[in-house]
């Protein structure tokens, strides 16, 4: 599914517009859909697209503050294909340091909850105001993801810009 696009849209963007301009229109219509219709749409994508596609699931959810990242963790832990296509996504990108950084919140998740006698499910926003020292965890894990973003986003630009034809059919006019 290439999304249609202008040659002159396409070379003016910058890393972050290129991105989402690439895979918006595919996500978008997606949003409430039962799982099943966004499995077929995942399964129709390019592998690029689909990287694109499963960064995009992990990062517009988790990325606007430390409390939504925490959760959002948490509910893809508890779907698994979530969590093995968002890491497949990252891998795609070579962006090793995001998944350890994924990696280490599943950590403090698992041993909280464990220590807790919790599951995933039982995961909320409360917990960080109720846990001084999870909510100060979560807040560095969540700065240092957002300090890797932007080389996230240029790298997922240079390969875009590098391999046009896995996302866009350029439009003539």
């Amino acid at each position: 599914m290439l999304i249609a696009m202008k040659r002159e849209l396409f070379d003016s963007l910058t890393p972050e517009q290129l991105g989402r301009a690439c895979i918006e229109p595919v996500l978008l219509p997606l949003r409430g859909k039962r799982p099943s219709v966004k499995a077929e749409v995942y399964q129709g994508l390019t592998v690029g697209q689909r990287a694109l596609f499963m960064f995009h699931v992990w990062h517009d959810h988790a990325c606007g503050s430390a409390l939504e990242f925490y959760c959002w963790l948490a509910y893809t832990r508890q779907e698994f294909s979530y969590w093995i296509g968002i890491q497949a996504g990252l891998r795609f990108f070579d962006q090793e340091s995001i998944i350890a950084l994924l990696e280490e919140m599943n950590d403090v998740l698992e041993e909280r909850n464990e220590r807790l006698g919790k599951s995933l499910a039982d995961v909320t926003g409360q917990d960080l105001e109720e846990d001084a020292l999870l909510r100060e965890t979560v807040d560095r894990i969540y700065h240092d993801y957002r300090q890797h973003v932007p080389d996230t986003f240029l790298i997922i630009y240079r390969y875009i810009r590098s391999h046009p034809e896995e996302f866009v059919s350029f439009s003539v006019e």
